[in-house]
């Protein structure tokens, strides 16, 4: 019975870990698409200046 109780508290650990690092994987993307954006619109800007 423990070990059953110990294995059920493991798994909702892992869950919530898993829920966790699943919402940073979203500000990740997030924050990624962000920055790719700023990046484009940089590029856009600097050869503009270069012409």
């Amino acid at each position: 019975v423990r070990l059953m109780q110990d294995k059920e508290e493991m798994i909702g650990k892992l869950k919530e870990e898993i829920d966790l690092l699943n919402r940073d994987l979203d500000d990740m993307e997030d924050e990624n698409e962000q920055l790719k954006q700023e990046n484009k619109t940089l590029l856009k800007v600097v050869g503009q200046l270069t012409r």
